[in-house]
């Protein structure tokens, strides 16, 4: 196992706070939410990623949808889902998994769970 896995991993087992762990998901999750047009700033990501809470201090903050909330709090447990698969080979199996955790209590689960029910 590279030196960088075994470290995210002994990071994420041990909830080391302020490691290259934390660092990564927090980075990751802004990022990627980021792209998708997440009103998250990299500091709500953060809060949201140590308290498992989002305060917003400023009165003129703009809305924060909740699935966006929720997608950030999904994205810590897929990047944590892919250190536990890190060393498998990707499979379209784990593809649909990520999926299925990023989506998770999201109002795209909802659509597709509706979908899925008018083809059957």
């Amino acid at each position: 196992m590279n030196h960088l896995l075994k470290r995210l991993i002994d990071e994420q087992k041990g909830q080391i706070k302020g490691g290259i762990h934390h660092k990564t998901q927090v980075l990751f999750a802004y990022n990627t939410n980021h792209i998708e047009g997440s009103q998250l700033s990299k500091e709500h990501t953060e809060q949201i990623y140590t308290t498992k809470s989002l305060f917003l201090e400023d009165t003129d903050s703009k809305v924060i949808k909740t699935d966006d909330l929720i997608e950030t709090l999904n994205h810590f447990k897929c990047f944590d889902y892919l250190l536990t698969i890190a060393k498998e080979t990707l499979t379209e199996k784990h593809i649909k998994e990520l999926h299925r955790l990023l989506k998770r209590n999201t109002s795209m689960e909802e659509i597709q769970t509706i979908q899925l029910g008018n083809i059957r």
